[in-house]
């Protein structure tokens, strides 16, 4: 029955028309946007590759209850009390509505809008459980097959999953969404038919065993396809096969691997077909892989040159669902805007129509200049994101949110899905490898603006709602946010502070005074302080950018005397080095080691900011415009207070400075200077 019902409206969980039904009959017709998003990323992803979108739109478009359709629905219990009326309106129902998206194949981040439809209130409440369904399974598949595909580092990455995916139309948009994330192609031929992508295949395991010998089954399918055959070789012994194949004395274009221990197997049939001048010919394999296993194969230098991958594929099988959601966020009636949250318990969102500006930043290409300072081949790199209201404007950061449908038809032509998966690339390329690991690593930066931050507020403060709900919530309101003031002190180290240190930050020295007086302050105050320092290895690879500095062990490692204290904790920059107190006594002071700009990029970091609790932070040191700023941008990723104190700060040039703390305070950071800071009577102490 499901192959032969073409039509999706039914395609709805019942309760989205049950409340068209009610709009209808209360004559409730106001305009109402809606934003789809994921909350926060799963602890295995670092980033998402948007999907699905034209599969959204084409679903708009063609939005049709049928006589069939109202018919069924007519019969339902739960519709016997509903007019005649409504099931007119069914009949003649179009999407007329107005759609922002993030087009497909750009990265997206936690808590940022992927999609923002404007519509009546009913024709934007139906399409829910549509548009949640298809966005959320082709992102989640994108955006493995982009791990995958990053993973297999340049080598190409087919996906083989239709047969072990949750029914043959989830194979059709997994093969798509794969694509979209990377992947060279599928061997999905209808995804190939509708949708162009290129196709692959070689043959099973079964046609070899049709064969009386393995030499007569590959000197058949050689008959066949003598450019494009890729003979399966492990059926009943990888070598043995991989002999057989390179002594028929023909042209192979490859050979293929599917079991057992792919890296040794494959060292073994490389060396065999060379010896038999089959340098050519390449080597794939398959066979339960995922992006794990292909690093672990990339890395070891195994010589393999492509990848098939199923299973783990077409379900995402470690991240099978994100967790994406559709909320009300603004609602417009005679003219009048309203703007619309939840505060409930981890279900807390933001109000308003919204926009998502990414911030990118020149850095080096491969070398250095003459001076070996400044880099040779700068390139663009993603350096953090900011969410705004939608009526705010940053020239210098680019909108992620395009206009892509207006009064239910698009506006624009469709990309090819070549364009998408180039997009896709593209993307990757720009987003820094700190942000890549396939396991544990630093989070992108995603902060919220100032004026959203406060647009909130204003919501908050017009419901009323209790402190302790705020605070459950993490929403930014004084009283759940502001429990424990924390210096932050940002790699305040002789080589950036001393002129002759090894990366001197131009005039660091003439803030020493004030450091001097902040950490003075916090010591006879017992505020809690972190000090976040560089800890560089001599082969650092951020050295193609920057002289070598702050090597560990080295004195221009060690933070100057006037930050540091008599007792304080190291914590290495590896996973595990952080065990939280039982309980938090008087004055402490950490020092975080890093190998990033940001403080974030420790590993431990989020273990010590769970273990502080609500705190608010002042944040002062070097350099305004990389470690200074990405640091502070963290803090605001997870909704911190943070104030900065202007005149404790240094950037290596005043105008990477200048920009650096107009993107601060976009993010809505507050700027104080060291003398209210150190006011009597601190903001709160533990």
């Amino acid at each position: 029955m499901l192959e032969t019902y073409n039509n999706r409206a039914l395609l709805v969980d019942l309760y989205e028309l049950t409340m068209a039904a009610a709009y209808f009959e209360h004559r409730i017709d106001c305009r109402a946007t809606f934003e789809l998003f994921v909350r926060q990323l799963p602890p295995e992803r670092g980033y998402l590759v948007a999907a699905g979108l034209d599969s959204a739109l084409g679903y708009l478009e063609n939005l049709r209850f049928t006589d069939d359709d109202v018919r069924f629905l007519r019969e339902q219990p739960a519709f016997r009390t509903v007019s005649d009326s409504f099931f007119r309106y069914l009949r003649q129902f179009r999407f007329t509505g107005e759609v922002r998206a993030i087009p497909e194949g750009t990265l997206v981040f936690g808590g940022e809008p992927i999609l923002q439809v404007t519509a009546p209130v009913a024709e934007a409440q139906v399409i829910e459980t549509y548009l949640l369904s298809v966005i959320n399974f082709e992102t989640a598949v994108a955006s493995k097959a982009a791990r995958v595909v990053t993973a297999a580092r340049g080598r190409p990455v087919w996906e083989f999953g239709t047969r072990r995916a949750q029914g043959p139309q989830a194979g059709v948009r997994a093969a798509r969404a794969a694509y979209v994330g990377g992947c060279a192609g599928t061997s999905n031929v209808l995804t190939g038919y509708l949708y162009g992508v290129p196709l692959a295949g070689t043959a099973a395991h079964s046609w070899t065993q049709v064969f009386p010998t393995e030499r007569e089954a590959f000197q058949a399918l050689l008959d066949t396809f003598p450019e494009t055959a890729i003979l399966l070789i492990d059926t009943y012994d990888s070598l043995a096969g991989a002999e057989t194949a390179a002594k028929l004395g023909r042209k192979i274009k490859g050979v293929r691997l599917d079991s057992g221990d792919l890296l040794e197997k494959s060292r073994q049939v490389r060396q065999i077909l060379d010896r038999h001048g089959l340098r050519d010919t390449i080597i794939f394999a398959s066979g339960d892989l995922n992006e794990y296993k292909i690093e672990e194969l990339v890395a070891k230098g195994a010589p393999i040159d492509a990848f098939g991958v199923g299973t783990d594929l077409a379900t995402s099988r470690d991240v099978p669902a994100l967790g994406v959601v559709y909320k009300l966020v603004e609602v417009e009636r005679d003219g009048h805007v309203e703007y619309k949250t939840k505060f409930s318990e981890k279900k807390a969102h933001w109000p308003g129509r919204k926009q998502v500006f990414r911030f990118s930043r020149p850095v080096a290409g491969k070398g250095k200049g003459g001076d070996g300072r400044e880099p040779r081949g700068e390139r663009e790199e993603f350096h953090h994101d900011l969410i705004a209201r939608a009526s705010e404007n940053y020239p210098e950061a680019a909108p992620l949110l395009d206009l892509m449908m207006r009064e239910g038809r698009r506006v624009d032509a469709r990309p090819t899905l070549p364009e998408i998966r180039s997009r896709t690339l593209w993307n990757l390329e720009r987003l820094p490898e700190r942000y890549k690991p396939l396991h544990d690593g630093p989070r992108y930066p995603v902060a919220n603006s100032a004026a959203l931050e406060r647009l909130l507020e204003e919501v908050r403060k017009h419901y009323v709602i209790a402190p302790e709900i705020s605070k459950a919530s993490r929403v930014p309101a004084d009283a759940a946010m502001s429990e424990t003031l924390v210096f932050l002190d940002v790699d305040t180290q002789v080589d950036f502070m001393d002129p002759s240190g090894a990366l001197y930050v131009p005039g660091a020295e003439t803030i020493v005074p004030n450091l001097r007086r902040l950490m003075t302050y916090a010591g006879e105050n017992r505020i809690p302080v972190l000090s976040s320092a560089d800890a560089h290895q001599p082969d650092d690879p951020s050295f193609a950018r920057w002289p070598p500095h702050c090597v560990v062990g080295t004195p221009g490692q060690r933070r100057i005397p006037e930050t540091q204290f008599a007792s304080e904790t190291v914590i290495p920059n590896r996973p595990g080095s952080f065990r939280p107190p039982t309980k938090w006594e008087g004055q402490f002071v950490i020092e975080i080691e890093k190998t990033d700009y940001s403080v974030a990029g420790n590993p431990n970091f989020d273990a010590i900011i769970a273990a502080l609790g609500p705190c608010h932070f002042v944040v002062f040191g070097v350099a305004t415009e990389y470690c200074v700023r990405d640091s502070v941008l963290a803090l605001r990723q997870l909704s911190l207070p943070v104030d900065l104190v202007v005149d404790a700060v240094k950037p290596i040039t005043e105008e990477g400075g200048r920009r650096a703390i107009e993107e601060m305070v976009a993010a809505g950071v507050r700027l104080v200077k060291t003398e209210e800071v150190c006011a009597p009577a601190p903001v709160a102490t533990r």
